[in-house]
């Protein structure tokens, strides 16, 4: 991968290659690899708001495709994660944007249902990743901010959400991952290292 959306597909047994261009997104673009089906997701939006709602589709011989999404937001997703928990039936996608906006994308690239999942609670800030538990339900993000509550979680699939900041300094959170057998574990990456808990679940 480089930037703005322009990829290498290397073929390691014939010694080749397909360069795919999607000249799009932003220039560290967020980005996701469906492994049951063989698709890459990356955001399209650029940082002008242009190619608003869309995301692009990707697969391993370079054929680009488009995905609009109607999110009715035109800053770039910031965050992409393909559920761990999708089948090759049905792959879920989930989008965070520049400004606290979290969605669901069931089966995407197929029925692409939006639904927007996060809370009226988030800061209008960088959701900077989102991570799972022992099933989709179960879900942790992380902002990227100054200033505001970097850590979020849910076990309802959004329906409500805590705020897991803790004993954190205020610090930008870049990246944020759950043990998928104990949710009571976690561990998140920093502006200033790497920190961990194993009682994330705790009320305190």
């Amino acid at each position: 991968s480089t930037y703005y959306n322009a990829w290498y597909i290397l073929d390691l047994e014939n010694n080749d290659y397909e360069y795919a261009n999607g000249n799009s997104g932003v220039f560290i673009n967020p980005s996701d690899y469906d492994s049951q089906n063989n698709i890459l997701y990356a955001n399209k939006v650029k940082f002008n708001g242009s190619q608003s709602n869309r995301i692009i589709k990707m697969t391993t011989n370079g054929d680009i495709s488009t995905i609009n999404l109607n999110t009715n937001t035109n800053v770039y997703f910031s965050s992409v994660k393909v559920s761990p928990y999708s089948t090759n039936q049905q792959t879920d996608l989930f989008l965070g944007t520049q400004s606290g906006r979290l969605y669901k994308v069931s089966n995407v690239g197929n029925e692409n249902n939006v639904n927007e999942i996060g809370s009226t609670d988030f800061p209008t800030a960088n959701i900077s990743s989102i991570d799972f538990g022992s099933n989709d339900n179960e879900i942790m993000i992380t902002i990227s901010n100054y200033g505001v509550s970097s850590i979020w979680y849910t076990d309802n699939g959004g329906n409500s959400w805590i705020e897991k900041e803790g004993n954190l300094p205020d610090i930008p959170v870049r990246w944020g991952i759950l043990h998928p057998n104990d949710n009571n574990f976690g561990m998140i990456a920093t502006e200033i290292g790497v920190w961990q808990t194993n009682n994330f679940l705790s009320n305190d």
